[in-house]
């Protein structure tokens, strides 16, 4: 959380820097900026693609959140934290028989069956 608040006082400090010319010379002002339907259009895109403002956005980097008006709106909070990840998958022992093979979560020794598969669980990555 402090990197990214220093990331934004970092932005904050250049954003009031000088523009240099095409000539070199050093421009009081910044360049025009685009016009406002460029940022329309960007509020626009990114409404719809994930139902966030750019806004939302920013707040959510900011608090390490998932943050949203329109579920706001809706009468849900603004920002949840994320959910969890989902838990890994358990360990498979399959075993031919008959018919179709024969899955157990533990191993199966009777002596007569023939292991076929075994899917491991999985190990978390650091």
């Amino acid at each position: 959380m402090i990197g990214r608040v220093l990331a934004i006082l970092g932005v904050l400090a250049v954003a009031g820097c000088a523009w240099i010319g095409e000539r070199g010379s050093i421009n009081p002002g910044p360049r025009p900026l685009p016009n406002s339907y460029t940022f329309m259009q960007l509020e626009a895109l990114s409404l719809i693609n994930t139902h966030k403002t750019m806004g939302d956005h920013v707040i959510g980097w900011i608090t390490g959140k998932d943050c949203s008006s329109p579920r706001a709106e809706r009468g849900e909070g603004y920002c949840r934290d994320w959910p969890d990840r989902p838990s890994p998958p358990a360990q498979v022992y399959c075993y031919s028989t008959l018919a179709r093979p024969t899955c157990y979560s533990q191993p199966y020794n009777e002596g007569n069956d023939r292991l076929i598969g075994f899917v491991p669980a999985s190990t978390p990555v650091r």
